[in-house]
């Protein structure tokens, strides 16, 4: 008789011990990570974060936080003695630490209105600086409890500012905390300066996704006698990046940033630049090949700085000469790596997967080879399935574009039969692409071991527009969304079928975000597919461009405002094109997202069920453009296991 764990499971696949963030101490014989678990009960389910600390040289580990607060931002000090992180205990994000060698953690701010989102150690381990929203004021709280709270959309924020907080071990009483900027600008990152009197930090005019294109890079003095306003600020340059990301050369003359091209496009193409603390003309570093290096640190002598990027379905990290000479690949292992963390001495960890391989946490030797530091406990929870094989693959799109993807293969696969296929388009379209992560993952949509596990084989595929194979390949879906992207994904399909590995006739579709769209699209395009599932996406153009908190998104990648040229916006839309469409069709959509509101689910529907479409919608409360509390989470994937199952295996409901 077989054990239920001995088969894959969504209840059992959210307890994926996903490593979120590692730090690396400064001497590289510990390192820190954080690990995310689900919190369920009868009142809550969420996912929380404890870290853990392990030996580099042994792989030995130890859990030092526990509980149901959720522990974030794990920070070295300088002398390697203490760590820093952000604790929810109780309720709101505080700064915490604790003692390397073990021992309890205490408090050194004690906010209960607002949270700390991000921190760092000055120089000479005597301060904390952090990131966090000023708290509201007494007057905003009258007004919030009288009833009496409305606010100017786009003009009212609770902005996000630099503080510093004193360090002192396990203190009776709360140390003074400072407060370092304030006013009406949004500071996004910080990094100390090598003097600890100053600062580098990132800049925005609103709190706003959309103001990324605005984004400046400025010095501060860490000791102002009053909050610095914007005006105080020392300019250095417009950045524009995504990335956020900055970092101090270790003799203090340069900082090192993510700097984005010029006029600023939403597929975005950008390199590091150096730029003088003490002034002068800044250094642009060497491109790498994806056009899209996301800074890390510094190598240990500071002649170069390390930063990694996509390429194909893994990626690569780079060390960038000072000099501006070209790069040179740190790492050529297939694998994909995050969470990268670099210490004083040039040392860097980070956490690595592959399709057959949960995450775990490796460290790079002197000699760029990459070294298992520590592998996670499996949870009890987990299943002790197989993992679905899977393979990379290539094909030629219509007009001759060679395009990538993953084929994931059904558990007990024979040669020479035909399996259902389920397509998986993903989001962005430029960040989502997809690589060699774990197989049986759940934090994608489809749910590829469950869906495996069923007799499914599973294509991912990365049309044109997708990050990992250059500039001009992620630029190529401008004014080309359903077009060019939609034959790239369709001839990955005809490949299968032509290979004798898919049953025509019995296919689905199903994508979230840019995926969303995509599948959207398709059913108003073709009626090969039994069945499509439709997550948070863009169905209507020119009512996302009216509603979404990314306004210039659809204006870039289109040319033009609707009003300046609407066909563009109607001949690229689900919605104008949706006559006809056959295929049952399943929506889900968080209730509070901002990103693809929920209007453009519901048009959808409605369209659909005018038309007597067998269709269903589910809206899931609170949740923003991704589904974030586990019990909904779950609830996303197995109804799309059961319509995909319901439609082309012809089984339930």
């Amino acid at each position: 008789m077989s054990n239920k764990n001995d088969e894959w499971s969504i209840e059992g696949q959210i307890w994926y011990p996903l490593i979120n963030e590692v730090a690396l101490s400064p001497d590289g014989t510990k390192v820190v990570y954080a690990v995310r678990e689900p919190l369920l009960s009868e009142e809550k389910s969420e996912f929380i974060s404890h870290l853990y600390l392990a030996d580099v040289a042994t792989g030995e580990k130890v859990q030092l936080t526990y509980g149901e607060s959720s522990e974030s931002c794990p920070a070295w000090s300088p002398c390697g003695r203490f760590i820093a992180f952000i604790s929810t205990r109780p309720e709101k994000a505080n700064v915490y630490a604790l003692r390397a060698a073990g021992g309890e953690a205490w408090s050194l701010t004690k906010y209960d209105k607002t949270g700390v989102t991000k921190l760092a150690w000055s120089p000479d381990g005597g301060r904390i600086a952090f990131l966090m929203p000023e708290p509201p004021s007494e007057e905003k709280e009258k007004k919030k409890k009288a009833r009496d709270d409305a606010y100017l959309w786009h003009e009212e924020f609770d902005y996000q500012h630099v503080f510093t907080v004193p360090f002192s071990v396990g203190p009776r009483e709360k140390p003074e905390v400072r407060q370092v900027t304030g006013g009406e600008f949004q500071i996004q990152s910080l990094e100390w300066l090598l003097d600890g009197k100053s600062m580098a930090i990132l800049h925005q005019p609103r709190a706003l996704a959309e103001d990324w294109t605005k984004l400046r890079l400025a010095l501060v003095s860490a000791e102002p006698v009053e909050p610095c306003e914007e005006e105080d600020l020392k300019d250095v340059a417009l950045v524009s990046s995504f990335s956020m990301s900055l970092k101090a050369s270790p003799d203090g003359m340069w900082i090192a940033c993510s700097t984005g091209d010029q006029p600023p496009r939403w597929a975005f193409s950008h390199r590091i630049v150096l730029y003088p603390t003490s002034g002068g003309d800044p250094r642009p570093l060497a491109r790498t090949p994806d056009d899209q290096s996301y800074l890390i640190g510094w190598s240990k002598d500071g002649e170069g700085v390390l930063a990694y990027e996509s390429w194909s379905v893994y990626n690569r990290l780079w060390e960038l000469p000072i000099t501006g000479g070209e790069p040179r690949m740190v790492t050529r292992s297939e694998t994909r790596k995050k969470a990268f963390s670099v210490n004083a001495l040039g040392q860097v960890a980070y956490s690595s997967e592959d399709l057959d391989k949960m995450n775990s946490v490796y460290m790079l030797d002197t000699n760029g080879k990459e070294r298992l530091v520590v592998e996670l406990d499996i949870p009890e929870k987990w299943p002790r399935a197989p993992v679905p094989r899977a393979k990379v693959t290539r094909w030629k799109s219509k007009d001759g574009s060679e395009i990538e993807g993953v084929v994931y293969y059904p558990l007990g696969y024979e040669e020479g039969r035909s399996y259902p296929l389920v397509v998986e388009v993903h989001g962005g379209p430029t960040g989502g692409a997809y690589g060699r992560t774990f197989a049986a993952d759940p934090m994608r949509y489809g749910n590829t071991a469950v869906l495996c596990q069923k007799g499914f084989m599973m294509l991912r595929a990365n049309p044109r527009g997708s990050s990992g194979y250059g500039k001009e390949f992620r630029f190529a879906n401008y004014g080309d969304w359903g077009v060019g992207d939609y034959e790239d994904i369709m001839s990955g399909v005809d490949a299968l079928i032509e290979r004798g590995l898919v049953d025509p006739d019995r296919m689905g579709i199903l994508g979230w975000s840019y995926g969303g769209y995509m599948t959207s699209w398709t059913i108003t395009q073709t009626d090969r597919f039994k069945a499509a599932c439709v997550g948070a996406g863009v169905t209507n153009l020119m009512s996302f461009n009216g509603t979404s908190d990314i306004q210039s998104f659809i204006p870039d990648y289109f040319h033009g405002e609707f009003w300046e040229d609407l066909e563009p916006y109607r001949s690229h839309s689900a919605m104008f094109q949706v006559k006809g469409v056959k295929t049952p069709s399943l929506i889900q959509h968080g209730e509070s997202d901002v990103r693809v509101p929920v209007s453009q689910g519901k048009e959808l529907y409605n369209a659909l069920e005018r038309q007597g479409v067998p269709t269903k919608m589910v809206i899931y409360p609170r949740q923003p453009h991704g589904v974030r509390e586990p019990r909904l989470m779950m609830d996303v994937r197995r109804r799309s296991v059961e319509w995909f199952e319901r439609w082309i295996l012809e089984k339930g409901d």
